[in-house]
């Protein structure tokens, strides 16, 4: 144990709480590292173990410590043959190296954070790793008595979402499900992430740009969602998961019409000039604004505002001549069917005509000129 200075050869003061050796005359700090008896880290550890690296997601139920390899070292293998003295050497060196390991019984849940920090990076992997936990891992076994308790209907809620996702579709309908194990963390790392954004008050992400990045269908997400949404909502009325504190209604709207205005944008600037664009755009924003979206108070605030943003550009579009072939670019744009578009546009044209809607008059109205009552709130969506 160093007990003098480096510089001036006087004796050090151990501070062990620090772990450093303060000289006496110069007051020159010296790192003091502790081996012996009073932290048990050179008898039990290793000299070299306070530097080792530990799998900081084993650290909760779910993971264990090694120590299913027999330490004394087997005489027999597998089929029955007696081990030499090498092998029984490696063996027991083997079975040393696992007691001394921390495995996770769930090994996806460690490959789901790691998909998490690649594609949306750590802070997001660590504000969502509550429901990336609840997705991956298995009930313990408590929590599995307790499911077999409850009804037919909690009970499937319940069943782990990871081979819920792995597994969908059967050998029916394969596109249901990712390809590969990449594949199937990514459809659950983008799931999670889009389900955050609401409950977790996270970074909103764009869903359709992300999709065509990594090739992810809107069935397999849709899918992924639900069975990861249905899950969590069930731990936390079990009260085994934390209740998500979710973001309000008005601005969780105005978020979603952001990236549906983006989308939309992207996909017309491939099929139209620039200055159809921007007439289509500004009649687009003169519209929304006209009936009183993004708002919860609207009236169609009871329909998924991608789907309104659906209805109104296909409107748009088709009272300035240019409908032809964009209807399912549209459709695309806003994750949902042309035909759902047709008939949402037929179901709000009916409300128009019954003066349950008199706001449609802008999108229903025998006006030549679509931006004639929609320039006057042009301005008002930013």
């Amino acid at each position: 144990m160093k007990t003098k200075c480096d510089d001036c050869g006087g004796n050090l003061t151990i501070d062990l709480v620090r772990a450093e050796g303060i000289c006496d005359v110069c007051s020159l700090v010296h790192e003091h590292i502790t081996t012996d008896a009073d932290t048990n880290s050179g008898s039990s550890l290793g000299e070299g173990r306070h530097n080792e690296a530990v799998n900081r997601d084993a650290a909760h139920a779910g993971a264990r410590m090694g120590g299913r390899m027999n330490p004394f070292g087997d005489r027999f293998d597998a089929a029955g043959q007696r081990l030499s003295q090498q092998q029984r050497r490696i063996a027991r060196r083997m079975a040393q190296l696992d007691r001394s390991s921390q495995r996770d019984t769930d090994p996806m849940y460690v490959q789901l954070m790691s998909t998490i920090r690649t594609m949306f990076g750590k802070d997001l992997a660590a504000a969502v790793e509550p429901m990336a936990r609840a997705a991956a891992r298995k009930l313990t076994p408590a929590q599995e008595a307790v499911r077999k308790t409850l009804t037919p209907g909690e009970r499937r809620r319940l069943k782990c979402p990871k081979t819920s996702i792995c597994r969908a579709g059967g050998e029916q309908h394969p596109e249901l499900r990712g390809g590969t194990d990449q594949e199937n963390l990514q459809i659950m790392a983008l799931a999670i992430a889009s389900i955050a954004a609401r409950w977790f008050r996270t970074v909103s992400i764009n869903e359709k740009q992300l999709m065509e990045n990594y090739g992810i269908t809107q069935k397999q997400l849709g899918n992924a969602r639900k069975v990861i949404s249905q899950h969590y909502q069930e731990r936390v009325r079990q009260r085994w998961a934390a209740k998500p504190d979710q973001l309000n209604a008005a601005a969780a709207r105005e978020d979603e019409l952001d990236k549906v205005a983006q989308n939309l944008n992207d996909c017309l600037a491939k099929r139209l000039s620039e200055p159809q664009l921007d007439a289509v755009m500004q009649a687009f924003f003169g519209v929304m604004s006209h009936i009183g979206e993004p708002s919860v108070d609207a009236p169609t605030s009871n329909v998924a505002i991608s789907m309104i943003a659906g209805c109104v550009m296909y409107n748009i579009l088709t009272r300035m001549g240019l409908q032809n072939g964009n209807l399912n670019a549209i459709a695309k744009a806003v994750l949902r069917s042309g035909a759902g578009i047709k008939s949402r546009l037929e179901e709000l044209n009916l409300r128009y005509q019954n003066g349950e809607f008199p706001e449609g008059k802008v999108l229903f109205g025998s006006e030549d000129n679509i931006a004639t009552d929609a320039s006057k709130d042009s301005q008002k969506y930013p």
